[in-house]
C-alpha cells in the first residue's frame, strides 16, 4: 500500500497542478534556502494582506501524523489549522528575516515590509505557536537559530 501524502491528494484532485492558488500573482521558483519557494509577480506594500488562511481546526496531539503529511499552520492551545490540499502557503519558506507574518488572528498573512516583484515570500515558522516538542524534532533543525 502506498503512503498517502498531501502530494498524493494534489495528484488526484488538482488535475496535475501543484497547488491551490490562494495568494494571487505568485509563482513557484527555486527558494533561497530550501527547495521550491513562492515568489511574487507584483510588489506588496508594508502591512498589505496577501491572504487569509483556511482549513480544519484540529488538536495536534490527536493526529500527530498531520504534522508531517499535511499543510498546516499553528494555532494557540496545541491546535493546528490543517489543509488536505497544498496551497500557495505550503511553498512559503522559512527565514529568520522574513518579509511576511501571520497576524494575531493566526489566519491573516501580511507583509511586514515592502516586498518587490520577483522576491521570494518568507515566514519565520518558529514565530507561530507550534505544538510542544515540534522544534526539537530532527526535521525542524532549520527553524532553530544557530
Amino acid at each position: 500500500m502506498t503512503k498517502a501524502s498531501i502530494d498524493t491528494c494534489a495528484e488526484i484532485f488538482l488535475n496535475g497542478e501543484a497547488l491551490v492558488d490562494t495568494i494571487p500573482e505568485t509563482y513557484l521558483a527555486p527558494g533561497a534556502a530550501q527547495g521550491q519557494g513562492l515568489h511574487t509577480r507584483r510588489p506588496w506594500a508594508k502591512d498589505e494582506v496577501l491572504c487569509v488562511l483556511d482549513g480544519q481546526v484540529i488538536e495536534a496531539h490527536r493526529y500527530p501524523v498531520l504534522l508531517t503529511e499535511m499543510e498546516w499552520n499553528a494555532l494557540p492551545g496545541e491546535r493546528l489549522l490543517v489543509r488536505p490540499l497544498r496551497t500557495s502557503y505550503g511553498f512559503i519558506n522559512h527565514s529568520f528575516e522574513p518579509n511576511l507574518e501571520i497576524g494575531p488572528d493566526y489566519r491573516t498573512i501580511r507583509a511586514i515590509r515592502a516586498i518587490a516583484a520577483g522576491e521570494e515570500l518568507t515566514l519565520d515558522y518558529a514565530a507561530q505557536p507550534v505544538p510542544k516538542g515540534y522544534l526539537e524534532r530532527d526535521d525542524t533543525q532549520f527553524m532553530r537559530k544557530p
